[in-house]
């Protein structure tokens, strides 16, 4: 199903999903994680159905497709410096669209780790207990009240990068 998934020769290069069953893979993804968080989360909704559920993958996918697709023959190479610039642009748009009734900043958060994850580029935050001490919290959000741009997140993110550091079970 990910076949069409491209890298370029730089080892942090955007992913480019141009092909269809992709980017609903991506998409089914990223609803089967909403799905998770809200029964594993402390949160008021459980999963969307009918049209609203229509919507919100519509919507998913709508982001995951400005991200990773190719448009007007440009593609994300194109439009982002690296994967790290190309998770936080799908993270900044899932958080405030507001895609979800809840769990917008989680889903978002932890989609864009497990992006990198995914593409060989594990990201490593303190995740303290205390949410002022917790750098993917302050992550988010900075993102969703923009106390930081989208690039310094995306900096944030590839100075907690563990890619080819030390134990390559890691990736």
């Amino acid at each position: 199903m990910m076949a069409a998934m491209q890298r370029s020769a730089h080892p942090f290069a955007p992913l480019v999903l141009d092909d269809t069953g992709s980017l609903e893979a991506m998409a089914a993804a990223a609803m089967r994680l909403h799905s998770t968080l809200m029964t594993v989360g402390r949160c008021y909704t459980t999963d969307a159905t009918g049209d609203r559920a229509a919507l919100e993958l519509g919507r998913v996918e709508s982001v995951l497709a400005g991200a990773f697709c190719t448009i007007f023959g440009q593609s994300p190479a194109d439009r982002f410096a690296d994967i790290f610039d190309q998770v936080t642009y799908v993270a900044e748009h899932m958080v405030k669209d507001h895609i979800f009734e809840d769990g917008n900043k989680r889903t978002s958060l932890i989609y864009a780790l497990s992006v990198l994850r995914f593409a060989g580029t594990p990201v490593e935050l303190i995740d303290s207990p205390e949410p002022k001490d917790n750098q993917y919290y302050a992550w988010i959000q900075d993102l969703v009240s923009g106390n930081r741009t989208t690039s310094g997140l995306a900096e944030e993110l590839r100075r907690g990068c563990i890619a080819g550091i030390g134990d390559p079970s890691h990736v």
